[in-house]
């Protein structure tokens, strides 16, 4: 690797670190309270919807906690969607600052996608320590697949989070409205609350176009042995996250000046 590289590296990592500083700081001020609203909002979301799913079901339809299997569901849905919102709003909340000449559009997404990966890992850390705290086991029998699930909701919320940026550096903070409303729709169309082999042939297969769907199932692969892992598609997910990532890079390139606007 070359010095020229290694000393571009260096620049990209100090602006980023000192983005990251800035966004936090305006976002969340200068204290500790507002950065823990912002871990307290999703993780509220995730005990709330835990919480009315235990009191309607005290009967787990797989496996034997209602808890984890309602977890299996909600975890990748704050892991995917809840960073990909934030992340949509990354050049829409940081414009005064592409006024530095130092300062891209890429910038922004990138230091912006990086807080909110850590704030979704830090809920699902704090979601597990109270599960554990209520004596629930939480621990899947597939270690590898309950991981590169939860991997690929990260990465699929990274492609819709930077496609997102674009649609609303476009449309304004109208489209933070329409994506919240397609998050939802995705939510309730990923099968969070019932088994998937409860399902029609043609509702799964319905279900199936959804990525959000197939990363549910694949978590939950890693938690049951009803569910076959050779019936997620996980090139699918793999392949949606790509190309809403791709496609959003190709809007950062090709539209940046919609973002100084």
């Amino acid at each position: 690797m070359s010095a020229n590289l290694l000393a571009k590296i260096r620049e990209f990592g100090r602006v980023i670190s000192v983005i990251l500083l800035m966004d936090m700081r305006t976002r969340f001020g200068s204290s500790y309270f507002g950065y823990l609203i912002a871990i307290a909002w999703p993780l509220s979301h995730l005990i709330i919807i835990s919480g009315a799913y235990l009191l309607r079901n005290y009967v787990a339809p797989v496996g034997e906690s209602a808890a984890v299997f309602v977890a299996t569901g909600v975890v990748p849905y704050i892991l995917c969607l809840y960073p990909a919102r934030m992340l949509g709003m990354a050049i829409i909340q940081g414009r005064t600052l592409l006024n530095m000449p130092i300062l891209k559009p890429g910038h922004l997404i990138t230091a912006r996608w990086i807080l909110e990966v850590l704030n979704a890992f830090i809920v699902l850390w704090l979601y597990l320590l109270i599960m554990y705290s209520l004596d629930i086991d939480f621990l899947p029998t597939d270690y590898i697949a309950a991981s590169q699930a939860v991997l690929a909701a990260v990465y699929l919320g990274i492609g819709f989070g930077v496609l997102n940026t674009v649609a609303c550096a476009i449309f304004g903070m109208f489209f933070i409205g329409a994506f919240t409303l397609a998050a939802v729709i995705l939510y309730i169309l990923s099968g969070v609350y019932e088994p998937s082999y409860a399902f029609s042939e043609e509702v799964r297969e319905y279900y199936s176009y959804n990525p959000l769907f197939q990363i549910v199932e694949w978590l939950r692969s890693a938690y049951y042995t009803s569910y076959d892992p050779h019936t997620v598609d996980k090139a699918y997910v793999v392949e949606f996250a790509s190309v809403s990532l791709a496609l959003g890079l190709l809007g950062e390139r090709f539209l940046r000046g919609k973002f100084f606007s």
